[in-house]
């Protein structure tokens, strides 16, 4: 369900309150942001707080336990609101530079975390940021970088999807496992070639991979993008009659023509 007003303005002072506290890690330029489905303005009730923090070193020692301590009481505080706050991510400025240079050279470096299903995409957790508090301007900095959108990473994200969907439309074992009935192997395909799919829809519409979640959201605002796009989808990863599997393979399939046509009209 959206976010009401009044969950909005408790999420405001939530991030008000806790500046002090993530204020208080860093050493050196720094910059607080806040990720996830807050960042990407696609947050509900049920949402949690993603903060971010970004900075050239960090405190150490005796200093990062007293910090921690402060840290747990905001943690346990909010929590007992009603409001989750999952964690504050911290990285060094330098370590975010480097991965975005390499992005943004075609260098498509997706680290694979556990909390996500495809892996952590960072052009879209920097480029869909909300900003907080950025004094020396470093995460406004890095989303200019990323205006408009990198050439040879666009260029990168086609080969390497499109040509994984060429494959699978040509590939007999695909069409074999759908015949058989392989009902593992087809569920852990579908779902790969609608990520590979989407990854190329938005490279397409140079907009960015918005990771696991909200993607059907995000296609609404393709300029380009096959028709019914949704309900075939939905058709590919849920298929129904009782010929589901042969007709989950027609519908992948007859997707990945119409991804063909767009890629020859570019």
């Amino acid at each position: 369900m959206p976010e009401t007003v009044n969950s909005s303005e408790k999420v405001n002072k939530l991030i008000e309150n806790c500046l002090p506290m993530i204020r208080a890690f860093p050493k050196g330029r720094y910059t607080i942001t806040v990720g996830g489905s807050r960042g990407k303005q696609l947050s509900d009730g049920s949402s949690d707080v993603d903060f971010r923090l970004y900075a050239d070193d960090f405190v150490k020692g005796e200093e990062w336990d007293k910090c921690f301590v402060e840290y747990k009481k905001h943690l346990d505080y909010w929590a007992e609101q009603g409001l989750i706050i999952d964690g504050v991510w911290m990285r060094k400025i330098s370590e975010i530079d480097g991965a975005l240079d390499k992005w943004i050279s075609g260098g498509l470096d997706v680290t694979p975390i556990e909390w996500t299903v495809w892996g952590y995409y960072l052009p879209t957790d920097i480029y869909c940021q909300q900003i907080i508090e950025d004094p020396y301007g470093v995460a406004a900095d890095w989303k200019n970088r990323l205006t408009p959108y990198p050439k040879k990473m666009k260029e990168a994200i086609l080969d390497k999807h499109f040509n994984r969907l060429k494959y699978w439309k040509s590939d007999y074992h695909y069409k074999n496992k759908a015949s058989r009935k392989d009902i593992i192997f087809l569920a852990s395909l579908s779902a790969s070639i609608v990520h590979d799919i989407m990854q190329v829809l938005c490279a397409v519409n140079e907009m960015y991979f918005p990771g696991d979640g909200h993607n059907l959201s995000f296609a609404k605002h393709f300029g380009i993008i096959p028709d019914d796009f949704d309900k075939r989808i939905e058709a590919i990863l849920y298929p129904e009659g009782p010929d589901k599997l042969a007709n989950q393979y027609a519908a992948a399939i007859n997707m990945i023509d119409d991804i063909e046509k767009i890629m020859n009209n570019l």
